[in-house]
């Protein structure tokens, strides 16, 4: 499947070294496209049924705002950056990096698992941000 973002890229082509998403979620450059179970969102323990929850409770609150007569919702690339180097900060540190896996590209980006806690994930996606996002009307 294909999916294009604005100007027409490419999300393979955006995640060719590595997928990377706010909260796992959300993609700059690709409004409205909100993501379940995607990058760093991957457990080594816990419940994924719990992280999905959190993550349809943060895009009910985005849809909500679209309906509301906002048109479009994408990211900040500034938000999703520091998000995402917050992440492989602390992901460098874990077991996920000590050894040749599948959770992680050929560069050593790891992709699939979140450092944190399930409490930490349920506390940052518990409110929709909409200052994080760019609105288009």
């Amino acid at each position: 499947m294909k999916v294009f973002g604005t100007g027409g890229q490419e999300l393979s082509e955006r995640w060719r070294d590595g997928a990377a998403a706010h909260l796992g979620i959300a993609v700059p450059g690709f409004p409205n496209l909100f993501l379940l179970y995607g990058p760093n969102t991957n457990l080594g323990s816990g419940s994924i049924v719990h992280m999905l929850e959190c993550q349809i409770g943060y895009v009910r609150q985005a849809l909500e705002l679209l309906r509301s007569g906002v048109r479009t919702l994408a990211v900040r690339p500034e938000v999703a950056a520091r998000y995402d180097a917050e992440i492989q900060r602390r992901l460098a540190r874990s077991v996920w990096t000590g050894c040749r896996n599948w959770y992680r590209t050929a560069t050593g980006r790891v992709v699939n698992n979140w450092p944190g806690t399930m409490r930490e994930y349920a506390l940052r996606t518990r409110h929709f941000d909409p200052a994080e996002y760019e609105a288009g009307r």
